[in-house]
């Protein structure tokens, strides 16, 4: 028996070197998620038609009817306004991409942060049943998705800058944002592999590969080990502050790096629960939703507006 095809959103999580999109139905359920090469070759305003063209060519290929669009970018997003603040990574600052979208493509959408997106995936599909949850993916940077109470923090596009508080593990260390000792400059991907070709003497490329160092680790290596360590020790620090803090109940691990968990995230949580005393100890989990976690949460915040409107 053949019917019509659910309602859908045509949701994208744009990147400065890859772009994923696809449908996400009501119930969070992804389907025909491809993965393009980002665009950025007629800068600022070229991104955004090539952005709507892929939109516009999705719309017309979707398999039911679609509702709207959702995206997601990383950077300073005003998502009351869908105005994208400051995105480094894509080349953009103030630029209006909500309306640009809608005046492309004549359908409503949203625009929210990647990270926070991802975290509200993995929370409403993981564990909705938890109130307070910290979302951490570890990739080339860290970024965190905070939901407070059973809401996602925004604060005007500012919270969740995790990556980018001190901590004395890092020491004078100096981080891409312009700070000294942030917790990216040694607990993220990039701060593992740099932390390895430091301490070996070596250097590493403009896309440094954590893994090998995870499996130099695995087998042994002591540099590589020493690198693990100290980015236990960064993200142990990191974390018991925003256990004081927030009180999550979960603090879900995601991202490249979590593919080394095995080398931190059991420590990480051995630690926090031997150093807390009157804070609520959380549980660490690992992400289940992996890469389409962004792209997936693109979609629920654009299911959410239409709600809204």
């Amino acid at each position: 028996m053949s019917g019509t095809a659910p309602e859908c959103i045509v949701a994208v999580d744009l990147g400065g070197t890859l772009t994923k999109i696809g449908y996400v139905s009501e119930d969070g359920s992804a389907t025909s998620v491809r993965r393009l090469e980002t665009d950025r070759s007629g800068g600022q305003e070229g991104l955004a038609d090539w952005l709507a063209d892929r939109i516009a060519e999705a719309v017309a290929a979707a398999p039911g009817p679609c509702r709207g669009f959702g995206i997601v970018v990383p950077g300073i997003i005003d998502p009351a306004t869908g105005t994208v603040l400051s995105a480094p990574n894509v080349g953009w600052t103030k630029m209006p991409i909500r309306d640009r979208l809608h005046d492309r493509t004549g359908l409503s959408g949203t625009v929210g942060h990647d990270v926070r997106a991802g975290g509200l995936a993995e929370w409403r599909l993981g564990c909705p049943d938890a109130r307070n949850v910290l979302f951490l993916p570890i990739g080339t940077g860290i970024a965190a998705a905070l939901i407070v109470d059973g809401r996602l923090l925004v604060a005007d596009g500012y919270a969740g800058e995790v990556g980018h508080t001190r901590v004395r593990a890092a020491g004078e260390t100096l981080c891409a944002c312009g700070q000294l000792g942030c917790l990216e400059s040694v607990a993220s991907a990039a701060g593992v592999a740099r932390s390895y070709a430091a301490a070996r003497g070596t250097t590493v490329g403009p896309n440094p590969d954590a893994r090998a160092v995870a499996e130099a680790a695995r087998a042994g290596d002591a540099y590589a080990l020493a690198s693990f360590a100290l980015a236990t020790e960064a993200l142990t620090e990191s974390l018991l502050l925003c256990t004081t803090l927030l009180g999550p109940e979960v603090i879900i691990i995601g991202g490249g790096l979590s593919g080394a968990a095995d080398l931190f995230v059991p420590e990480i949580g051995r630690r926090i629960a031997a150093t807390a005393t009157f804070q609520r100890v959380p549980e660490l989990r690992l992400a289940t939703l992996g890469a389409d976690a962004g792209l997936i949460g693109a979609g629920l915040i654009a299911w959410e507006g239409l709600d809204h409107e």
